[in-house]
């Protein structure tokens, strides 16, 4: 574990991230370094990612496999690499700056964000974003993120998040007229 600690300061440690502003994770990470979060029984080993924006209850760590995640009572790793945490973060400062079409949260935002992608099969997954409990796909002037990791990790569904953003007002309104289409 300690040369995976190594590594990743030497590859990431001191870079300062932007507060995310989509309304999880508390703005993030501010600075990524390494450190140790401590025992916790029943978890796989895994060290702390580096220094949140605001007090959070979970830890951003990495786990032996270098899969980035959140850590609470229980692990649950959000990419399959700190690489892809880092892509996800640059997609959600990109989404900032587009048109929101729709936001869902709670239970139902996995469920809209599956029907959505399976009525624009232009929309695919990010590659680079190596997303386990949190992705997102493109295609055709849209974005859509979802975002399972803190419903998983508190094990409380309503925290699920999921929004779909769009390149343009036009392919904006495409969009809602789309998911106008395939409300249940």
């Amino acid at each position: 574990m300690v040369d995976l600690m190594v590594d990743y300061q030497a590859r990431w440690g001191g870079l300062a991230l932007p507060e995310l502003a989509v309304p999880l994770y508390d703005g993030g990470i501010a600075v990524m370094s390494t450190d140790d979060p401590g025992d916790i029984e029943g978890v796989d080993p895994c060290f702390s990612a580096g220094t949140d924006h605001y007090s959070v209850a979970h830890w951003f760590c990495v786990d032996l496999q270098g899969r980035f995640g959140i850590l609470y009572e229980d692990w649950v790793p959000l990419h399959s690499s700190v690489s892809g945490w880092i892509e996800a973060y640059a997609l959600a400062d990109a989404a900032q700056r587009m048109h929101r079409v729709e936001v869902w949260k709670g239970g139902e935002a996995a469920n809209r964000a599956r029907a959505l992608i399976d009525a624009l099969p232009e929309l695919t997954a990010v590659s680079e974003v190596e997303g386990l409990a949190d992705n997102w796909w493109q295609g055709d002037g849209a974005l859509l993120a979802v975002y399972e990791g803190e419903a998983k990790v508190f094990r409380n569904e309503e925290a699920a998040f999921a929004a779909l953003y769009a390149e343009t007002a036009q392919r904006a309104e495409e969009l809602r007229v789309t998911l106008h289409s395939i409300d249940p």
